[in-house]
């Protein structure tokens, strides 16, 4: 894998008598960030996050098609057949084919330049696993930011959600909303910093309907993926989440935003009912 791209980001904010570990792992071609905090994080979280880093590397060893190693580079290749690659390779494309089904093919990692590319779920599907490794090591507050795929559990702080900002598409230092989320996961599409670099799979060419799409769920890998699609459907897209009743947007372009589900009406623990779409200039 290689990605550079950080659309969203976890905001600063008071410890309120917590502890914090704050943990940078190179890899995938960029920095995922480890946060952990309670009231006592001691040295333990060493080897929990050290474990969590550990599997984002093996995601590497797996999915980078920058590699020459990886069975998803055989697979591209026709070296191996799909049932000959690692199972967690098999179980992944199945998850990408079923969102290919849910987006009606707005998002097909197998109609892309050199054969089937699963990053665009792969990310968010990774920082939810990492983060859970934390989790079940008894570290419930944790954030993993995977480039701009957050994962958050628990809170940031005492009777505080994580506070997640959604970066302007244009600049990587204006932060257009904040959400509080606890128990969710986020992920951002953007044309920022590699510029049009997606594919619609229906026409083959590179063609946007957004500057950038958000989207808060609890499966950082749906999310990751819906958000690509949406870039590439805007509002049409919204017609993926009939079904998502516990999800939510942010949609932008040309300086307006719109918005729908529980995340932007109050804190959210990724449980309620999508809103009526708002729009905001």
């Amino acid at each position: 894998m290689n990605t550079t791209t950080a659309e969203t980001r976890v905001t600063e904010a008071t410890l309120g008598g917590w502890e914090r570990h704050v943990h940078w792992e190179r890899v995938w071609g960029t920095i995922v960030t480890f946060d952990v905090r309670g009231e006592s994080v001691g040295t333990d979280v060493r080897e929990a996050v050290a474990e969590a880093a550990v599997f984002l590397h093996d995601v590497d060893s797996w999915f980078s098609t920058y590699r020459v190693d990886t069975p998803i580079t055989a697979l591209r290749n026709g070296l191996i057949a799909e049932s000959q690659a690692p199972s967690v390779v098999r179980q992944v494309l199945d998850r990408c084919r079923a969102i290919r089904r849910l987006t009606r093919g707005a998002f097909d990692p197998w109609a892309v330049p050199g054969g089937v590319d699963p990053s665009g779920f792969v990310k968010g599907w990774a920082a939810d696993i990492a983060a859970q490794i934390v989790v079940d090591h008894g570290f419930s507050n944790v954030s993993v930011n995977a480039a701009g795929d957050v994962a958050c559990r628990g809170l940031q702080s005492p009777d505080q959600p994580w506070v997640v900002g959604i970066l302007h598409p244009e600049s990587n230092t204006e932060v257009v909303r904040t959400v509080e989320l606890t128990e969710c996961s986020i992920a951002t599409s953007g044309l920022f910093e590699r510029g049009n670099h997606i594919i619609d799979p229906h026409r083959g060419v590179h063609e946007v309907r957004l500057d950038s799409a958000t989207v808060i769920g609890p499966d950082g890998g749906l999310a990751d993926a819906l958000a690509t699609a949406l870039l590439l459907e805007g509002e049409d897209g919204l017609r993926f989440f009939a079904g998502l009743s516990d999800w939510s947007g942010y949609l932008m372009r040309g300086g307006r935003a719109s918005y729908f589900g529980p995340a932007f009406e109050t804190s959210s623990d990724c449980r309620g009912e999508i809103p009526t779409q708002r729009s905001t200039s």
